[in-house]
C-alpha cells in the first residue's frame, strides 16, 4: 500500500468524519479507490491464522428507496453517498485481520484527502452483507461511508464530545517494560518511540483504546495484548488491535526498522487480565 504523503503526518492527521457533502467521488477519485481496495495480494501480521478478506465500494444509488431507510445508522452518518464494505472469512484473528486491512485503506484515503469513519455497530449488518454478497462463512465486522467531508455537525461535535474522540490515554497506561506494573522508559529509540505514540493515536472503538504493548527488559521485543472487559466495546477489541498493528508496522516500514512478527505468547506478570495477541521482534 503507497502513501504520497508521510504515513506519520496521515496517522496524525486523520480523524473520524459523520458529516459529508451529499454526492459520489468523481469518476477518477472512484477508480483509485476501486483499486485502493484490492487487498488480496496484502499481508498482515496475521493473515497465516486467518481466512480471506475482501472489500467492495457500495454506494447510495445502489439501494432502493425502503433500503435507504434501513441503513441502520441512525443519523450518526449524514450525506455520505459511498461505503466502503468489507467481508471476512470466519477463522482465528479474522477481526485483526479485517481491522489492519481496513485501517490500511482508511489512512489511504485520508492520504487522498477523503473522509472517513469507523462503523462498527451502528450499520445494518444483513443489508449491507446482501450488497457485498456475503458467504456464510464470511463476517462483516465493520464498514466506513468513504466521501468529501463537510463541516461537523452540532450532533456530530456531542458525539465526539461524548467519547472524548481527541483524547488518549496516557504513555504509562499503554506501553509497560518486563511486566505490567512498569510504565516503558522513554530512554529509547527515536523511531521506536514515533512507532509507539503511532499506536497511541489510533481510533479504537468508544475511543476505549484496548491495546497494551510490553518490551523485553534486556531485548528489543514487544508483545501487543488488549485489555479485557465485559462491556459493549469487547468483541470490538480485536478490530482495534488490528488498528494498532497496523500503525505500528507501517511507520516501522517508513522508518527503516525492521522486524518480525510472530505469535508466541510470553509468561508476563500482571497479564492475567489482558489477552495476548501478537509479538513484533526488531532485527
Amino acid at each position: 500500500m503507497r502513501f504520497d504523503k508521510s504515513i506519520v503526518e496521515i496517522i496524525e492527521k486523520r480523524t473520524s468524519r459523520r458529516t459529508y457533502v451529499p454526492k459520489l467521488l468523481n469518476e477518477d477519485v472512484r477508480k483509485r479507490v476501486s483499486k485502493l481496495i484490492n487487498v488480496k495480494e496484502l499481508r498482515t501480521p496475521f493473515s497465516d491464522k486467518a481466512g480471506k478478506c475482501r472489500f467492495g465500494l457500495i454506494s447510495m444509488p445502489e439501494f432502493d428507496p425502503k433500503e435507504k431507510k434501513k441503513l441502520g445508522t441512525y443519523g450518526i452518518i449524514k450525506g455520505a453517498q459511498e461505503f466502503i464494505v468489507g467481508a471476512v472469512e470466519k477463522s482465528d484473528y479474522m477481526k485483526e485481520h479485517f481491522g489492519y486491512l481496513m485501517e490500511g485503506i482508511i489512512l489511504a484515503a485520508t492520504d487522498m484527502e477523503l473522509g472517513t469513519c469507523w462503523l462498527g455497530g451502528f450499520f445494518n449488518r444483513t443489508l449491507f452483507s446482501e450488497k457485498i454478497s456475503a458467504s456464510s462463512n464470511e463476517i462483516l465486522p465493520a464498514i466506513s461511508p468513504i466521501g468529501y467531508s463537510d463541516k461537523r455537525r452540532p450532533k456530530e461535535v456531542i458525539i465526539r464530545q461524548f467519547i472524548k474522540a481527541d483524547n488518549r490515554h496516557q504513555w504509562d497506561r499503554l506501553f509497560y517494560e518486563e511486566d505490567f506494573f512498569t510504565p516503558l522508559s522513554s530512554d529509547l529509540n527515536e523511531g521506536i518511540i514515533t512507532m509507539l505514540k503511532m499506536v497511541q493515536k489510533g481510533p479504537s472503538s468508544g475511543n476505549q483504546q484496548p491495546w497494551r504493548i510490553i518490551k523485553e527488559r534486556e531485548r528489543n521485543v514487544y508483545h501487543f495484548y488488549s485489555k479485557r472487559s465485559e462491556g459493549i466495546y469487547q468483541s470490538f477489541y480485536p478490530l482495534d488491535i488490528g488498528i494498532a498493528t497496523c500503525h505500528w508496522d507501517l511507520t516501522s516500514h517508513e522508518l527503516g526498522i525492521k522486524g518480525e512478527w510472530e505469535i508466541d505468547p510470553p509468561n508476563i506478570p500482571g497479564s492475567e487480565n489482558l489477552d495476548y495477541k501478537i509479538s513484533w521482534k526488531q532485527k
